[in-house]
Order: C-alpha cells, then sequence, then structure tokens
C-alpha cells in the first residue's frame, strides 16, 4: 500500500536571527553548506540571518528573474545574471547571498 503526502497549504520561510556571530563561524557555515542551495546565509557585523526558503518564495523569484531577463532583451541592455551568488567583505564584515543577482553595468568585467 503507497502512502501519499501532502503538503501544507501554506509553506512559509522558515528564519533565524543569531547576534554576535564570528566572522569565522559564519565562513565555516558558508563552507558546510557550499553546494546547499538552502539554506541561506546573511551576515551584518555579527549578526547571522540563516533563511530557509519556501517553494512559494522559490517561485516569485523565477517570475521576478524573467521578468528583468524579459525587459533587459526588449531593451537591449546587456546583462549577467550570476543566480545566488555569495558575495562576502571581510573588510565590512559582510556577506549576503541574494536570491537572484543581475549585473547591467560593467558586464564586461564580470565576464572577464
Amino acid at each position: 500500500m503507497s502512502t501519499v503526502i501532502t503538503p501544507p497549504l501554506e509553506v512559509r520561510d522558515q528564519r533565524v536571527v543569531l547576534n554576535h556571530v564570528s566572522w569565522e563561524t559564519y565562513e565555516r557555515l558558508l563552507a558546510d553548506h557550499v553546494d546547499a542551495k538552502s539554506p541561506r546565509f546573511t551576515y551584518d557585523q555579527g549578526v547571522l540571518e540563516i533563511i530557509t526558503l519556501s517553494s512559494r518564495h522559490e517561485g516569485f523569484t523565477e517570475v521576478m528573474a524573467a521578468i528583468v531577463e524579459l525587459v533587459a532583451e526588449e531593451r537591449g541592455v546587456e546583462f549577467v545574471n550570476l543566480g545566488s551568488t555569495t558575495f562576502r567583505r571581510q573588510d565590512l564584515k559582510r556577506g549576503l547571498e541574494p536570491d537572484k543577482c543581475f549585473y547591467l553595468r560593467n558586464v564586461a568585467r564580470i565576464r572577464g
């Protein structure tokens, strides 16, 4: 006999915010999750936010990315879609992982 699992009607993003987290801890978490799509980490001078994204969130992300690409193509704007690239600056003690990242300026520098 097979069992069908029905998802909950409304699935939400899950979020945890931790204070007084070292840059080294943030770096270790990124390294431990280097190939994982979730969770996502945002770090701002000792404050670490950990987010597990819902399928609804991911759906909106894909729709918005398609709109950005369509508008850029229709207007002849050169762009690069870097997806959810991790950006971090140890000197500023800040790091983030956007849902999608587009470069609309300096495209040649990014491609190089």
